[in-house]
């Protein structure tokens, strides 16, 4: 039918429950010939398994996205009844060293953008495996510059540029990475832009991140070259999902 790739969200290891009750976790054997398929249709699966590390940390003012939380009281996970943010993790890697014939994207930086540590690994063992940018630019932007400007530069075949941007019907349904109390305004707009290509092609030092609302620190830019800003703003994921590409 021409589809060409396939979203997975966190319901998946957060939300859906076995008939017995019990968490139906990411790696669950059963769901091998779904993604075995997908392989052999070569459909690119794009997973969303978790969210913020904090988000699985007591929703309290202590939080350091308190306030998205304080906002958004449902996007919590801190309840013993879900997985932690390291458990979860495990069962993604698992579920794509499973499949090397199954091309993943991991969104979200690869759902851990707090731990590139942990996101390269699965990149060196999997070869199937891509991450994307969407929403973790206020988060991985926070780490050394320098540090990340090699990732990226070491990775630039494997990650595509993504925002989260969320648009509805309504004029004011508009997500830029998260939500606030209010909708964005113009000026919102601008600086969620702005900020986040200032982040990849600029060297600026302690500016703030694209939505503030994920977190109260600065970031700074990584100048990434021409060549890695092609491949990331769209030659690798035209390839992947095999579309033109100028």
């Amino acid at each position: 039918a021409g589809v060409r790739g396939w979203k997975i969200p966190k319901v998946l290891g957060l939300g859906v429950r076995d008939v017995d009750g019990t968490r139906l976790r990411v790696d669950d054997p059963r769901l091998d010939p779904l993604f075995a398929l997908a392989g052999a249709l070569r459909m690119v699966v794009l997973i969303h398994v978790g969210d913020p590390r904090a988000f699985f940390e007591p929703a309290t003012p202590s939080n350091e996205r308190w306030a998205e939380l304080r906002v958004h009281p449902a996007w919590s996970f801190a309840d013993p009844r879900f997985p932690r943010w390291g458990e979860i993790l495990t069962e993604l890697e698992t579920r794509v060293l499973r499949h090397p014939g199954t091309v993943f994207i991991g969104a979200h930086f690869g759902n851990a953008a707090e731990n590139p540590d942990r996101v390269e690994s699965l990149l060196v063992r999997a070869p199937n495996y891509f991450i994307d940018t969407s929403a973790r630019v206020p988060e991985f932007g926070r780490h050394d510059p320098g540090r990340m400007r090699r990732f990226f530069i070491r990775w630039q075949d494997r990650i595509l540029f993504g925002t989260d941007l969320g648009i509805g019907p309504d004029p004011d349904d508009l997500m830029l990475g998260s939500t606030g109390e209010q909708p964005p305004g113009p000026a919102e707009v601008e600086r969620f832009w702005t900020a986040t290509f200032r982040y990849f092609e600029s060297d600026a030092r302690g500016f703030a991140p694209p939505t503030p609302i994920q977190g109260s620190w600065t970031i700074d830019g990584i100048d990434l070259p021409d060549d890695v800003l092609r491949k990331v703003y769209g030659a690798n994921a035209a390839r992947l999902l095999d579309i033109p590409w100028p």
